[in-house]
């Protein structure tokens, strides 16, 4: 038996690679994007010209531009203007590594909604200390899309007008972490709540809405907070439930 144990145990790691070409191909595209000499939309060489450029074969390019894709660094079109392109930024990448720890328990979801009210709440303080008073059209049009959305019954939609609500409001500050921040975590409360939207009553969602976006329009940020976190603890709470 023990040596039986001892043989299952030696097969858990296959053995490494001693040629991981691709892996120093991977690098060399990211050692680019740090230095800013490739940036979002530049067209990376052809296969052929890439694997002469770094000597290597056009295997290990291949795999080294399927492991950039996977990362969210480069996108592949087809067709006679396709290739690999340097990738735009998006918060797809933060949403993964959240919902990888959450499936570890390196973070309880309480923990995430917890920090995600709190990072709204200093979102709204920093854009209460704006010099100018932002600019709510899209805020506005939101809640116009939330109505439509609602008035048909289409859920699909109104999950994809949350996620934009809460961009909206990240994007008032101007500032891209905290942008990307608030992506990354709508996406990952979305992925809860995308098979329990009909459990949140629209009449009051929208009434929440409409009032959040009334208070930052008359400049009173406290009650913009306080309706905020209203709502959020009502989603939340929901969610855990559900969880546990």
């Amino acid at each position: 038996m023990a040596a039986e144990r001892k043989t299952k145990e030696t097969l858990i790691f296959e053995p490494v690679r001693q040629n991981r070409n691709f892996e120093v191909v991977v690098q060399r595209v990211r050692d680019k994007l740090m230095r800013g000499e490739l940036r979002p939309g530049d067209k990376l060489p052809a296969e052929r010209e890439l694997a002469k450029q770094l000597s290597v074969s056009r295997n290990v390019v291949r795999e080294a531009l399927r492991i950039l894709e996977n990362a969210g660094l480069v996108t592949t079109k087809k067709g006679a203007y396709g290739g690999a392109f340097v990738a735009p930024g998006s918060a797809t990448q933060m949403t993964q590594v959240l919902g990888d720890l959450i499936m570890l328990n390196a973070i309880e979801l309480g923990d995430l909604f917890e920090a995600r009210t709190m990072l709204l709440e200093m979102i709204l303080d920093r854009i209460g200390s704006l010099e100018r008073p932002p600019d709510l059209g899209a805020l506005d049009r939101n809640i116009s899309e939330t109505r439509a959305a609602v008035s048909k019954g289409d859920s699909a939609r109104r999950i994809a007008v949350a996620r934009d609500f809460y961009h909206q409001i990240a994007a008032l500050t101007g500032n891209t972490a905290l942008v990307f921040t608030i992506d990354s975590q709508t996406e990952l409360v979305q992925t809860f709540l995308q098979f329990r939207v009909s459990d949140m009553d629209p009449e009051v969602l929208l009434k929440s809405r409409t009032a959040f976006v009334d208070h930052l329009h008359a400049g009173r940020i406290e009650d913009a907070k306080a309706e905020l976190r209203a709502h959020l603890d009502r989603v939340h709470t929901s969610l855990w439930r559900r969880q546990n």
